[in-house]
């Protein structure tokens, strides 16, 4: 399975023509045949290439559209997809260009494509019509340049890497922030999410502390409304301390709820730094410490 640690290099090219995927290799694989004829001369004269090489690419020829669309379903079904396709516009008997490409992106909407065409007739609004305005599409007029097709085969593999590897961040973001919600909700603890002026984003009761479950903490509501004006403006401070400092501030507040009063132990960490964690735990029945 390719990874975020792993460069995808592999590229179908799709053309009727074997000249032109011998074209391909020569220009997107260019030394490979003497790759290691290369590396020998190296190691045994000493001294650095010239020049840096090229990235290799990992080449697959079709002939036919519905050749291709066997090969990219084969590769999803190994866990080796390919990043990119270069595919020739008419290729007859068989699909065109289009065809080919609308097919192979019913199986694999994350393939980037380059549409090869030497016709005058073939133009991008055609392309449009079918496919909407996509950057998963590139045009390639034969005779083709080789610095062009190069070019083109970096920035689209590039591209497709970069692109599945902001899908895994962003997947395991997703994960953890799941894990994370989860753990904090099975907290016995009253949860309280703040913005860093004291405005309440989210709040979670006790699931042991019914008078937790009496505090007036409503999305959208302040501090303020919901504490009496001292401790709201203590809990705020504590709160700009541990967003300034990344610490954990820990205080003791006696809160009234319900016309009685109740001691609450309060833990305030921040979670980014414009947003708070607030753990609060009923400690009224726990005996008091003793100064010494």
């Amino acid at each position: 399975m390719t990874t975020a640690h792993t460069q995808n290099r592999r590229i179908l090219i799709v053309d009727d023509n074997e000249d032109i995927h011998h074209d391909f290799r020569r220009i997107l694989r260019p030394g490979a045949d003497t790759a290691e004829l290369d590396d020998l001369e190296t190691m045994l004269l000493g001294g650095a290439p010239e020049s840096p090489k090229p990235p290799l690419f990992e080449l697959t020829s079709a002939c036919q559209g519905a050749e291709a669309l066997t090969k990219v379903r084969k590769g999803l079904e190994e866990g080796a997809p390919y990043a990119l396709a270069f595919i020739d516009m008419r290729m007859p008997p068989g699909w065109d260009g289009v065809e080919t490409l609308w097919h192979l992106w019913q199986e694999d909407p994350h393939l980037q494509a380059v549409i090869c065409s030497a016709y005058s007739d073939f133009s991008w609004e055609s392309v449009s019509a079918r496919f909407g305005l996509t950057d998963r599409l590139l045009i390639l007029k034969k005779p083709f340049d080789a610095v062009e097709v190069r070019q083109m085969a970096c920035a689209l593999v590039e591209k497709w890497n970069h692109r599945i590897a902001s899908q895994q961040v962003e997947q395991a973001l997703r994960r953890s922030e799941a894990q994370l919600r989860g753990l904090l909700h099975v907290l016995p603890d009253a949860l309280l999410r703040l913005a860093a002026d004291g405005t309440c984003l989210e709040f979670k009761a006790s699931r042991e502390s019914a008078p937790s479950a009496q505090l007036a903490f409503v999305p959208g509501s302040t501090l303020g409304d919901a504490l009496p004006a001292d401790i709201a403006r203590g809990m705020l401070a504590q709160l700009g301390r541990a967003l300034g400092e990344g610490t954990t501030q820990v205080v003791e507040y006696e809160l009234p709820v319900g016309g009685q009063p109740y001691r609450f132990e309060v833990r305030i960490a921040a979670s980014d730094a414009a947003e708070g964690l607030v753990l609060l735990r009923e400690v009224t029945r726990r005996a008091p410490v003793e100064d010494t």
